[in-house]
């Protein structure tokens, strides 16, 4: 017999190393036990709310506990598996789980193939680009360099939407049975440490069981597409505990399976379900015309655009060359592109912050609070950056969320010692005070920056100073 907490094996534990190693998970977010023997494991993952999701595995099949289980329930089960007393699967209701593959893609990977197609995409771009290029006189054109360099979004895009297309088609010809809802709440679906662009996301958590030829199964994916954020939490109340559902299954394998078949987000009621609470009343007209005023200036941004671009694109560059002989008209008329892009940048931003500010507050409670090393680009102590990962649990409308966002913006990286500081101002178990957007309480964070936005600003007056030095009008 083993125990492993966390990566840390025991072997031959006691019963009092079974206590131990539950009351350390009571304080780790990501702790896992698990308890092996010769004829298989039992394994519980600790939940955001401090539950255990359970899993046993019998030396051939693995099965997945239908409810979660608290502290105590744990204790007596891993006990009595740590005696050899069998009776304790008979006290859980048990379902088949699916398979490696099928919990991967419920999850939102990418299949094989869509990798595969995308890799591809790149050799055959890289291949490309060192023909001859008496062979392809096209790659010599600007629009050639686009297109090629386009080719592996193309592919990327592609094979996502093909993805889509092949699973909505092959749910066409499943079966449908009657099931029962077991779990429904919201889960955080985290990152890998150490990745810069990951943040956490809230993603629906809901399980249902139903039978096919009399074997029991378990279902956990609600739709065919990704679902996070604000559809995460509308799936949730769409589909409350004990509730009976249809679920779809494919007759081949009905681990594959799911409650909704398309890719809609406001689908119906669960059957015997209460209606979910609406999420906000229709706009009245006062809100519709104030709705179009706001989009007013957008709108007129982008003529503005437009007219300048198609103005350039019929000889306009060629205009202020003439007008201006000594100014490098292609630099000038980047920079000012960017300039007026990052301008517009600045101006959308600093209007969330406005709205940002009257967001309601509720207490949280930090449940993660460490330094992170992000990834370097070279090596030694200079180039190494740090950043500290503090995520937060917090309740609004029944619902537990989760959110890693401690300011709102673009997350940075610096030295340790700073990474050290903020990590310190949030403790584990401290109570926080959580700012939430009513209209998507997954969009949350702990700060309100009023500073940030204005690098943006001087970022697009770094632009327009590059096309007046590129106009040579003071030279």
């Amino acid at each position: 017999m083993e125990l492993d907490v966390n990566g840390c094996i025991t072997e031959a534990p006691t019963p009092a190393d079974i206590v131990a190693a539950i009351e350390v998970a009571g304080s780790d977010p990501e702790s896992c036990i698990t308890l092996l023997d010769d004829d298989g494991y039992v394994e519980a993952l600790r939940q955001d709310d401090g539950s255990f999701r359970l899993t046993r595995h019998d030396g051939i099949t693995k099965f997945d506990a239908a409810a979660l289980v608290d502290a105590q329930a744990l204790k007596t089960l891993l006990l009595a598996c740590l005696s050899g007393d069998k009776h304790w699967r008979g006290n859980h209701d048990w379902v088949r789980a699916p398979s490696p593959s099928k919990t991967a893609e419920a999850s939102g990977q990418p299949p094989a193939w869509a990798i595969a197609a995308v890799v591809a995409s790149v050799v055959l771009a890289v291949a490309v680009s060192n023909l001859p290029r008496d062979w392809l006189p096209f790659l010599d054109t600007t629009a050639g360099v686009v297109a090629l360099f386009s080719l592996p979004v193309v592919a990327m895009v592609g094979a996502m939407v093909a993805n889509v297309a092949i699973k909505m088609h092959r749910a066409k010809a499943w079966l449908q049975v009657q099931g029962r809802i077991t779990r429904s709440s919201l889960s955080v679906r985290r990152p890998p440490e150490g990745n810069e662009i990951g943040t956490a996301v809230n993603v629906p958590d809901v399980a249902y069981a139903f039978s096919v030829a009399g074997q029991s199964y378990q279902g956990n994916r609600v739709s065919l597409g990704d679902i996070s954020g604000r559809f995460a939490e509308e799936a949730v109340r769409r589909y409350p505990v004990g509730s009976t559902v249809t679920v779809h299954y494919d007759p081949n394998d009905p681990t594959d399976c799911v409650l909704e078949r398309g890719l809609v987000v406001g689908a119906p009621a669960a059957p015997g379900s209460d209606p979910a609470p609406p999420v906000a009343s229709a706009p009245t007209p006062a809100a519709q015309k104030a709705a179009l005023a706001g989009c007013a200036p957008g709108l007129a941004v982008l003529a503005v655009l437009g007219a300048g671009g198609y103005w350039l694109a019929t000889g306009g560059v060629q205009e202020l060359q003439t007008s201006m002989p000594r100014a490098e008209v292609p630099v000038m008329l980047c920079a000012i592109g960017f300039g007026l892009v990052t301008l517009l940048f600045f101006v959308g931003y600093r209007r969330y912050l406005m709205r940002a500010n009257a967001w309601p507050v509720v207490p949280g409670r930090v449940t993660v609070s460490r330094v992170e090393q992000r990834a370097a680009s070279g090596d030694g102590p200079n180039r190494r950056s740090y950043a500290a990962v503090v995520e937060f649990r917090y309740e609004v409308g029944g619902l537990h969320f989760s959110s890693r966002q401690i300011a709102l913006g673009l997350t940075t990286s610096g030295s340790r010692s700073a990474a050290d500081k903020v990590a310190a101002r949030y403790p584990v178990g401290a109570t926080v005070e959580v700012h939430y957007d009513p209209a998507n309480p997954s969009q949350a964070a702990l700060e309100n920056p009023t500073g940030t936005s204005w690098l943006l600003f001087g970022a697009a007056i770094a632009c327009f100073g590059v096309a007046l030095y590129a106009s040579h009008v003071f030279r």
